[in-house]
């Protein structure tokens, strides 16, 4: 998705046309991936991938017909799969899927752009009613919003609400809500978090196990080496972890995250060296909000010391902030487990 949406942010800045494609409905195909992405450009270029070769033969046609057209459009497309298809997709069995086909240039760029840099991102789009239409509506998880719908704008508003609510729980999601204007459809982008580990040390080793069975993704340093590379990999659901006590190089670290100000920065360490390294942190010119902000020391309290039990409580955390919990247990929660 991230390169499908870098793809299309460079033609729509370059003035091009594309037309994106997602699937907003699906029966049948157990096995597939629901959140796929797909761009076709005015030369018939296809980026991404729906339902392999056969989603792009039934998509390259409407997509050339709209972007021929001149003006905006929306199109519902019908994809089915059945008989030698199936296995020759590597899916377990076939079924239908309804893929929406959108102009590029009716939606704000802000969201190629946030994509592109893994940052949670809602999209809103009226899919039938009067409202009906290309426009679009894109939300981000602060609640910054750009574009706009037809409808009446307290509908807008409760949309964009919706549309932040579902961003906070912290995994993609989509949803059809129905007003006086018509039908609107909610997608929720957002990426896993990747984790960024400065330190050496058998916790490296066990952060990076754990977080492989959440299927995350992690990059190491033991140094300052590469930082700032693997901060870009990262993207803005970065996870930053410091498990340096060499003030060279976890002053310097803890800085370059909050610089970014990523959603989880966190640090290894007594409450003797968290004070050294905040006072640190000041003298470079580091705000005390800033460093209010460090998870420190880092992860929840479990109890644990082995470096196993340590990294438990470091990726727990950064799941917890990830989704916008606090970490308590749910026995003291009341409403829904699941938000």
């Amino acid at each position: 998705m991230r390169n499908v949406a870098e793809v299309v942010r460079d033609r729509v800045a370059g003035g091009e046309g594309a037309v994106v494609g997602r699937i907003i409905e699906m029966k049948g195909f157990s096995t597939l991936a629901f959140n796929e992405l797909i761009a076709i450009d005015d030369d018939g270029t296809v980026h991404g991938e729906i339902l392999g070769r056969y989603g792009a033969e039934k998509l390259k046609p409407v997509a050339a017909s709209m972007l021929a057209g001149g003006g905006p459009t929306l199109e519902q497309v019908f994809v089915e799969i059945h008989g030698p298809a199936v296995a020759d997709l590597g899916l377990s069995c076939g079924g239908r899927a309804e893929v929406l086909l959108q102009p590029a240039s009716a939606i704000p760029q802000e969201l190629w752009a946030l994509l592109a840099g893994r940052a949670p991102v809602a999209l809103v789009t009226r899919i039938s009613g009067a409202g009906r239409g290309p426009a679009a509506l894109v939300v981000d998880r602060e609640g910054r919003r750009w574009g706009g719908l037809e409808g009446p704008p307290e509908a807008t508003e409760a949309l964009a609400a919706t549309a932040r609510s579902l961003l906070s729980a912290g995994r993609p999601a989509m949803e059809r809500v129905e007003d006086e204007a018509g039908v609107a459809l909610l997608e929720a982008w957002v990426p896993q978090p990747r984790l960024v580990v400065v330190g050496g040390g058998e916790a490296v080793g066990a952060i990076k196990a754990q977080a492989g069975l959440l299927g995350w993704e992690t990059s190491d340093t033991d140094a300052l080496r590469g930082l700032d590379g693997m901060l870009d990999w990262a993207g803005a659901t970065a996870a930053l972890i410091v498990l340096s006590h060499d003030p060279h190089v976890d002053v310097p670290a803890l800085a370059a995250g909050l610089a970014r100000r990523l959603p989880y920065v966190g640090a290894m360490g007594s409450r003797g060296t968290q004070s050294r390294r905040a006072t640190r942190l000041a003298e470079t010119g580091v705000t005390q909000a800033q460093i209010d902000s460090i998870r420190r020391p880092i992860g929840l309290n479990l109890g644990g010391r082995r470096a196993p039990e340590v990294a438990l409580a470091i990726v727990a955390e950064i799941l917890a902030c990830h989704c916008g919990r606090d970490g308590r247990p749910l026995r003291e929660t009341g409403g829904p487990i699941h938000g």
